[in-house]
Order: structure tokens, then sequence, then C-alpha cells
């Protein structure tokens, strides 16, 4: 771990209570199919095929990990994460053999090179002090003509500024940013990847995040049509609108989460 930012991660993350997100969810089915939906579009870009041993780089509380058995029941499956809290959940939520969870900074991972089939690593680059460190770890960890699946924020979308603003004024973490994709694909060419494929999450998470993020902010999360029959409506609704329109330029541009697929080519042009 960098020595730097020691303070950054025992103040913000090691051991500190964090909420429990199925509890907040329950009051707010819109913010749980949105939260979902990124899960669900991260298992889809990953393409599995079979018997694979993946690691998710910043697991938090395991929802995408118990996604991932739930769909791919043969996997071997490695979450890590810098929040014990999370990760104690996160093992109450995935109790499979074929999964284990690991305290660890995205920075130096605590693995042999080339270890995995796939890596996926969702809302972690944002919070990092540095970028190429994370991906370079990914690129050792990651066997040859392997990918991995990175999700960011992306720079034009209208929540992410909102929570920027939050983030900011109250300090909840210690680095926060938002991504181009011109920034992004030069980030992942430096460390020697090559990008497969870009796409974002659907209609919901591009379009209706910013009001249920604004809501969250203001400790509204009970507000009555985020509930019941009305929400689950907006939910098909925003479903339906996403796959007709899903891979527009322009959904794409103003999406909340941007996915990049990228393949490590082989150990030629090691960082």
């Amino acid at each position: 771990m960098n020595r730097k930012n020691n303070d950054f991660v025992e103040r913000h993350y090691l051991e500190k209570d964090s909420d429990d997100l199925d509890s907040s969810f329950h009051s707010n089915s819109i913010y749980r199919h949105t939260y979902y939906e990124t899960k669900l579009k991260a298992l889809e870009t990953l393409d599995l095929k079979g018997h694979e041993i993946i690691v998710d780089i910043g697991c938090g509380q395991g929802h995408l990990m118990r996604l991932l058995h739930e769909f791919h029941s043969n996997l071997e499956e490695i979450g890590i994460d810098i929040n014990l809290s999370d990760l104690k959940k996160a093992k109450q939520r995935n109790n499979s053999d074929s999964s284990e969870f690991i305290l660890s900074d995205a920075s130096h991972l605590p693995f042999k090179n080339m270890c995995f089939d796939r890596v996926v690593c969702t809302a972690v680059l944002e919070h990092v002090s540095n970028e190429k460190e994370v991906l370079d770890e990914i690129w050792r960890a990651l066997k040859d003509k392997k990918t991995a699946v990175i999700d960011v924020p992306g720079a034009y979308h209208l929540q992410n500024k909102l929570s920027d603003l939050f983030i900011r004024k109250h300090g909840v973490f210690p680095f926060h940013r938002e991504y181009t994709t011109g920034r992004m694909k030069t980030i992942v060419e430096e460390s020697n990847f090559e990008i497969e494929c870009f796409t974002t999450a659907r209609f919901i998470g591009s379009i209706l995040f910013p009001v249920i993020e604004t809501i969250s902010v203001a400790d509204g999360r009970k507000i009555v049509w985020c509930r019941g029959l009305l929400a689950r409506l907006i939910c098909w609704a925003g479903d339906r609108i996403g796959l007709l329109w899903g891979n527009n330029t322009c959904m794409k541009t103003l999406g909340g989460s941007w996915f990049f697929k990228i393949k490590k080519e082989g150990m030629d042009n090691a960082p």
C-alpha cells in the first residue's frame, strides 16, 4: 500500500461501518433496480463461458459475486475490498465453497502473475489515487488473451456531477472523479490493454437516476413513487426504452456508468 495514502485509507475505509445496501433498497425500488442494472451489465459484459477463475476487485458487499454464482455456479470467485465491514457482509451473502474474500488494496493485489481468466472492477478507479497502479496490477494478475471489465462514471452525466458535489462537500471518499471516453482510452492503453468494446447501463441508470440520487442525498428515500406498482412500471418502461435505444451514441455519451471490456494480449509489452 502506498504510505502517503494510509491516512486516507484508515479514515475512510478500514473497519468503517457501512450501511447495509439491502436495507436501503427495501424502501426504494427504483434505487435497487438501478443498482442491480449496473451489476447485470457487468455480468453481461464479462461474457463468461464455463469454468473460469474470476476476481472482483472492490467487491463491496458482494452483490455482483452473488449474481455471478446464480448465473454461473461453476465459477471460482475471489472478492477483494479495502473495507472490512463490507467484506463481512459479502461473506455472509456468499457462503459458497467456491467464493473467497480477501482484505486488500487494489493497487497491491496479493496474487501471483496470470492467475485469473476474468477480472471485474466496478466503481473503483474513480476512488483511487493512481489508476495506472491498479490497471497494472490487473494486467499482471490476468492470464494472456483474457479480458477484464472496468466500470467508471461518465463525465457528462448529471447524477455523477451531483454525486461529485456531495462527495466533495462531505468528504465521503478521499478521491472521486468522472471520465471521458478519451481519458479512459488513454489510461487503459498506458497499461497495455486493448479496448474490445465500450457500452453503458440501460435507460433507468442513464436518465432517471439523477432524480433518485438527488432524493437519496436529501434523505427522502421513502417518497411514494420510488415504491410499489408505480416504481415497477417506471422500471419496466425504462427497460423497454433501453432495449430499443440503449446502444444509441447519445445514450452512451450520457450514460451514468460506462463499461469498458479490455483485453490483455500478452507479455511482450509488460507495464
